[in-house]
């Protein structure tokens, strides 16, 4: 597997947050190629705690997540995954009146066909019943998750989980070498130039995307550049959005201010107070 990790690492819109009811932590080595994060909340909570849970700002970020719920009075679980998405969302607060836990996995978008039973053709801004992509994913975790109510617990254990449902018999060298040159171009490079790089034609090269990865190569390179602009607005002080409008190959200031509203929702001044405010 491309150590693709090791050129990008998504962030969300609030990637300094860190409290009881959101919480990250990077997987160990064998899994970092394919996940980005572990996220979840830090133990169970609800209404009665005096844990404030405020609604959260979900932006594109190239990846998909299976999420689990667990109600831990009840010994339940609901399994849910959510596709790649191209659209920013809120994510509402629930009024919660019972003892329950989130924990969810972040896979990049296209490490996910390698532990899926399923195509990724439907996936793009999906979110549905776990079972439909990963079948036996709420079976085998029911037990860890319902009998390990504190995060790290429940990582250590879901990480051994995971590292024996990896089928690298699953990867495609032509989906990973484009992935690669996507990255490596910060999402500025276009279907032409990747066919030429993959020796695959264009037409097979979005059929081939559509299947493993669930966006075209257009929109996948979109998204990348998106993700890399935010982390430049984000991270350097001294950005000049001229030299960014270059970098990144937009016709001008104008089309990357508008493009980058598009993903986030918030400008590039107010997407960069808000992230800061949960420092």
């Amino acid at each position: 597997m491309f150590k693709l990790n090791n050129i990008y690492r998504p962030i969300t819109a609030q990637p300094f947050l860190n409290d009881e009811s959101y919480t990250e932590i990077q997987p160990c080595e064998a899994l970092k190629p394919y996940i980005c994060c572990f996220w979840g909340t830090q133990k169970p909570y609800s209404s009665f705690t005096s844990t404030e849970i405020k609604d959260k700002l979900v932006i594109p970020d190239t990846c998909m997540d299976i999420v689990f719920n667990t109600n831990m009075d009840k010994n339940e679980l609901d399994g849910f995954f959510a596709g790649v998405s191209d659209t920013t969302f809120i994510d509402k607060t629930k009024n919660v009146t019972s003892s329950t836990s989130c924990f969810a996995i972040r896979f990049y978008c296209w490490a996910v066909p390698l532990f899926s039973d399923e195509s990724m053709k439907n996936v793009l801004n999906s979110f549905v019943v776990v079972e439909d992509y990963f079948k036996n994913f709420k079976r085998d975790l029911y037990d860890i998750l319902i009998s390990n109510q504190l995060f790290l617990n429940r990582v250590d254990k879901v990480q051994q989980y995971l590292i024996n449902k990896i089928n690298l018999d699953k990867q495609n060298a032509n989906i990973m070498n484009s992935v690669y040159k996507i990255l490596k171009s910060k999402g500025t490079v276009n279907i032409s130039e990747l066919a030429g790089f993959t020796a695959v034609s264009q037409r097979q090269l979005e059929r081939l995307f559509l299947e493993y990865v669930g966006v075209s190569p257009k929109k996948l390179s979109g998204l990348v550049r998106y993700q890399y602009l935010w982390q430049d607005i984000l991270y350097n002080t001294n950005l000049n959005i001229h030299d960014s409008v270059c970098k990144y190959g937009y016709t001008d200031q104008s089309h990357l201010l508008k493009d980058f509203k598009k993903y986030h929702t918030l400008s590039t001044v107010d997407a960069r107070i808000f992230a800061y405010k949960t420092r």
